[in-house]
């Protein structure tokens, strides 16, 4: 008889925190995790900063947190972090036993080892009964997310078009004299223009002083990028190594001439992270801005066909005004993309293309 007694009370016993587990071991918990940089270039270090916190008296004997993210970020020799990497996202698995108004704050060290836009997503916490029989689920929604940009490769000392224009652009700055860039001051020569007088740095100096005007060349240069892997493509690349060769080429090329004060704009036929139906369409313009916005285009960038690249050249054919030099990233010219681009040519435009191999394999054919 005692023997039912004890076994009647155990279970009284198990039943009733089993069933104020279920009610409560997720109450007042709250979980958040934030990078701590908004963005970053690939191979750059970077943190995941991750906080739980027990804000009720009655402790957590077990907690599971469990996250995804895409591939392409490495944790870094993190304790009480399981990963189990598939093809194109990475599971993450914790767990924790928080005692009574108890916090926990973890530093992940994290490496960016590929361009793209990493959103933190949705977390999953588990919890239950001491005995683990029972347990409740809750789902946390975040909204971080941190943007890699793809590597800008050292252009300066490659074999590009981008020579050649830098040293035409220094001619033509000789031509004409801009009157709305303004670069700095100087004495007040002969002729100078009564309008130029900067008027509070005559006073400072006790000299005329006037508004040095900087050159301008209307010099328009437009680069296109092909993400097609070879010229039978259909929608998703399945050779990726030239193509995001040509991803860095174009970083590369885009901070290379806008630091040097020329402007620059991008287009691509390939779809862009959440926008399967919006183009990389970047119109020309300088600054450190617009560097940023072909950064951050160029890491939203999907290696998936929207169009093809004989058909989005055709487009831009009609859309672009003026004479333009154009820059083309591809990993081939057939004759109909050859054909495409003799268009160009006959509009006025100056082309030239850059053949996309292997990294580090990139070669040049001048379309004279």
């Amino acid at each position: 008889m005692g023997a039912y007694w004890i076994l009647l009370v155990a279970a009284v016993v198990i039943a009733m925190q089993a069933g104020l587990f279920r009610r409560l071991a997720l109450s007042k918990i709250t979980y958040n995790r934030s990078f701590k940089v908004s963005s970053c270039f690939e191979g750059e270090a970077l943190e995941l900063i991750e906080t739980i916190e027990n804000r009720k008296v009655l402790p957590v004997p077990w907690l599971r947190v469990e996250s995804q993210f895409r591939m392409g970020l490495v944790f870094r020799g993190q304790q009480n972090l399981d990963i189990s990497e598939g093809q194109y996202n990475q599971n993450h698995k914790s767990f924790f036993s928080l005692m009574p108004w108890t916090k926990i704050v973890r530093r992940h060290y994290v490496t960016a080892a590929h361009r793209g836009v990493y959103r933190l997503g949705t977390v999953s916490m588990t919890s239950g009964d001491l005995l683990g029989s029972n347990f409740v689920v809750r789902s946390v929604p975040l909204q971080g997310k941190v943007v890699v940009y793809p590597e800008p490769l050292d252009v300066s000392k490659m074999s590009l078009p981008v020579q050649t224009w830098m040293g035409d652009l220094v001619v033509r700055r000789w031509i004409v004299e801009d009157p709305f860039l303004i670069s700095g001051i100087r004495e007040y020569r002969d002729g100078d223009p009564l309008k130029n007088i900067h008027w509070k740095a005559s006073a400072r100096s006790g000299s005329l002083q006037v508004h040095r005007r900087d050159a301008t060349a209307d010099y328009r240069i437009k680069l296109y990028l092909n993400i097609e892997d070879h010229e039978l493509m259909w929608s998703k690349a399945t050779r990726p190594e030239p193509v995001e060769h040509g991803i860095r080429l174009a970083a590369g090329v885009a901070s290379h001439l806008l630091s040097q004060g020329m402007e620059l704009g991008l287009g691509s036929n390939g779809s862009l992270e959440e926008e399967p139906n919006e183009l990389i369409d970047i119109p020309i313009s300088g600054g450190r801005e617009q560097l940023i916005l072909i950064y951050e285009s160029l890491a939203r960038l999907e290696l998936n066909r929207a169009i093809s690249f004989h058909d989005y050249m055709e487009q831009e054919l009609y859309h672009l005004e003026g004479s333009h030099d154009i820059l083309v990233l591809s990993t081939y010219v057939n004759d109909r993309l050859q054909s495409m681009l003799n268009r160009f040519k006959e509009e006025g435009h100056r082309v030239q293309v850059t053949i996309l191999e292997d990294p580090g394999l990139s070669r040049k054919e001048v379309l004279s």
